[in-house]
Formats: C-alpha cells, sequence, structure tokens
C-alpha cells in the first residue's frame, strides 16, 4: 500500500508553465483547447476531479505564464502506484520544441522519481516527449509501452 495521493501534485511551475488540475482552470478556456461544448467540458472536468479523489490518475492543463493561455494538457490514467503503471497521454497546442522539453522535463521528473513508475502506456506520445524518456532510463517497448528496468 503507497502513502501516495495525486490531489498533492499540484500545482507544478516551471520557468515558463503553471500545472493545475482541470477545475482550477476557466471553463471556457478548457471548452477552447478541447474543443468541446460547455457541457461535456463540464463532465470532463467533474470525471477528472473524482479520479484525482480515488487515486486513480492524474490530469494537468498547462498554462504559459505570459499569456495566459492553456497549450498543452497531460493525462495520467489507469494509475497502479503499487504495480508502478499507468497510461499517459500528453496533448500540446502550439508549443515550440523548446517548451515540449520544458514541459517533458518537468513530466519525467514526476513519473520517474516522484512516483517512480515502471511502465507507462503510451499512445502517439511526441516524440520529443518520447526521446526525452527513452535517454532517460525507460525503454519503447511495442511501440505502446515505455519500460524502464
Amino acid at each position: 500500500m503507497t502513502n501516495i495521493k495525486m490531489k498533492s501534485y499540484r500545482p507544478f511551475i516551471t520557468e515558463n508553465f503553471f500545472w493545475d488540475f482541470p477545475s482550477r482552470f476557466n471553463l471556457k478556456e478548457i471548452s477552447e483547447f478541447l474543443d468541446e461544448e460547455i457541457d461535456p467540458t463540464t463532465k470532463y472536468i467533474s470525471n477528472t476531479a473524482k479520479i484525482i479523489m480515488r487515486n486513480d490518475g492524474i490530469y494537468w492543463f498547462i498554462q504559459k505564464k505570459d499569456t495566459k493561455q492553456i497549450t498543452a494538457m497531460i493525462s495520467l490514467s489507469d494509475l497502479d502506484l503499487e504495480k508502478h503503471h499507468a497510461a499517459l497521454m500528453v496533448t500540446f497546442k502550439d508549443v515550440s520544441d523548446s517548451e515540449k522539453m520544458e514541459i517533458s522535463n518537468r513530466l519525467l521528473m514526476f513519473l520517474k522519481d516522484q512516483i517512480t513508475l515502471t511502465e507507462i502506456e503510451i499512445n502517439d506520445l511526441d516524440h520529443i516527449v518520447q526521446e526525452n524518456f527513452t535517454n532517460n532510463g525507460y525503454t519503447v517497448l511495442n511501440e505502446k509501452l515505455l519500460k524502464r528496468s
């Protein structure tokens, strides 16, 4: 049994970005980022809050400090802290390669050092993020799994 609580991992602040849970952002801004109507966006935010509180995953929207624009979303789902396993999805919108690297570095620190994941299911992970993970101890297996020994 682990005592790690996902609800404790907010906010994250990096040089250029502010990371926080979906419930902490403006509904209209999230709706625009997701390209969804308000009603499904509201349901999405409610569901992410439930998942975080059950400790089954974590979701962040990432906002640029200078423009206050939401430019990325990270979801870590199907979290099993005892088996050190989860599924990861990262979505970027108007983010430069150096900004992707900044986000990737903080994400890697969280997954590898803070919650010590050894297996991460991926699906179309951005090449910069994936390369950063493979350069820092993870191996890509069957194009759908990152594994750290």
